[in-house]
């Protein structure tokens, strides 16, 4: 969940921000398991290299998107609001993601947060910035 909060807050996780170098990305975190796209075309944009639920979008070799992608059922979707609520962080509800069993909305950082409905709730599936 922390990881989840300080994206939704910043914008960034930790050393890792939008157009930095994915070399930089990769000397902050290891080497990521790049899409298999980049395995034929290695300088291919717009694919995601991935760290666990951490995947960051490359277009000319810089990170153009930063996307958190927890299991599905870990984080329900009024306890990670509550958490917003608590820690300050304003959010509106962002109908460019919204749509049939899908709710989504977007941080005072940019952050993109969608929740999709399962098993009687909603759960969070992205948060994500670019």
């Amino acid at each position: 969940m922390k990881d989840l909060l300080e994206l939704a807050a910043t914008g960034h996780l930790g050393a890792v921000r939008l157009g930095m170098p994915l070399s930089d990305a990769e000397a902050a975190l290891g080497p990521g398991r790049p899409h298999p796209a980049l395995r034929l075309r290695p300088n291919a944009s717009g694919y995601p290299y991935h760290w666990g639920e951490l995947s960051l979008f490359v277009a000319d070799g810089r990170v153009d998107k930063i996307a958190l992608e927890p299991e599905l059922g870990a984080v329900e979707r009024e306890e990670f609001l509550d958490s917003l609520r608590q820690k300050d962080i304003t959010f509106e509800p962002w109908a460019a993601l919204t749509h049939g069993n899908q709710i989504a909305v977007r941080t005072s950082a940019g952050a993109e947060v969608v929740f999709t409905q399962h098993d009687g709730g909603y759960y969070l599936i992205v948060l994500q910035v670019s």
